[in-house]
């Protein structure tokens, strides 16, 4: 995609400009939009820092790590993932978005984010959300047996890879603590107090992104991942709900993006871009 916006800037910076990045009073000189990322090397290429544009001017951003009694201490691999891991803590931005191919740890990051966040009693509980399309040319298994949730848990098994497990997943659902919710039930819901989480948002149209953000109630905060490329349908092609949301929401003071640009799954997974 030409112009492609990323949600971050990798810039060499010299002279003056890096008195521009620590000097509090320095305007935004580098042409950032509104919660948009820096990273900032000088000439010989050694790491100056981080920095986020806060609408006026630039600041650097504190390293963190995330930190759950499911997953343990989960360290950025990466730039773009500390980049990630600071938008996701960031209580100003309400609607965060993060992109990129398998294995970038989309879904590992936000999960263990979010369910640090509601150890920590940031969050009353985790709202799963799915539109439970299936893998394009897949065989569909036909009709699920069991209850509402037991329909659904297949969907939510990249929460569940972050609890544990299955026997996880399930203990805080039972909890209260994490509600899976098929995106078809989703319309009249007044979520409050809650992470809204969305995952495979490729799958969704623009229509479906403006439902969920309907959804938002007082104190939620609504997270959406998903990768550009792996689209099921053709409706999803012509109409990609995840690339209007970033188009259009860019720039907003309570809207955060991170594009995720490399694997880090396994190197088996890497091999995966051989096939392209």
């Amino acid at each position: 995609m030409d112009n492609e916006y990323f949600g971050f800037k990798e810039l060499v910076v010299t002279g003056e400009e890096v008195n521009d990045l620590f000097n509090p009073e320095s305007e935004n000189t580098f042409g950032c939009l509104n919660n948009e990322y820096l990273i900032a090397s000088d000439e010989n290429g050694n790491n100056i820092g981080m920095f986020k544009c806060n609408g006026h001017r630039v600041e650097k951003i504190p390293y963190k790590a995330i930190d759950t009694r499911f997953a343990g201490k989960v360290k950025a691999r990466n730039p773009q993932q500390e980049l990630a891991i600071d938008m996701l803590y960031d209580e100003d931005t309400t609607v965060k978005i993060i992109a990129g191919k398998f294995g970038t740890g989309k879904d590992f990051l936000m999960c263990s984010a979010a369910i640090d966040l509601l150890e920590h009693d940031k969050f009353e509980k985790i709202v799963y959300v799915r539109n439970n399309i299936e893998v394009k040319n897949s065989k569909p298994i036909g009709h699920l047996p069991g209850s509402y949730n037991e329909k659904l848990l297949p969907f939510a098994m990249p929460l569940a890879d972050h609890l544990g497990g299955v026997d996880g997943l399930e203990l805080m659902i039972g909890h209260g603590k994490i509600e899976i919710v098929h995106l078809g039930f989703i319309r009249g819901r007044d979520i409050k107090n809650s992470i809204i989480i969305c995952s495979e948002a490729e799958n969704m149209t623009k229509e479906h992104i403006q439902l969920l953000l309907g959804r938002v109630g007082e104190g939620s905060s609504l997270w959406i991942n998903g990768d550009f490329k792996q689209c099921d349908a053709e409706v999803f092609r012509q109409n990609s709900g995840l690339m209007v949301a970033v188009d259009k929401l860019k720039g907003h003071p309570r809207f955060g993006y991170v594009k995720l640009l490399k694997t880090e799954r396994s190197e088996t997974a890497a091999m995966a871009d051989l096939l392209d």
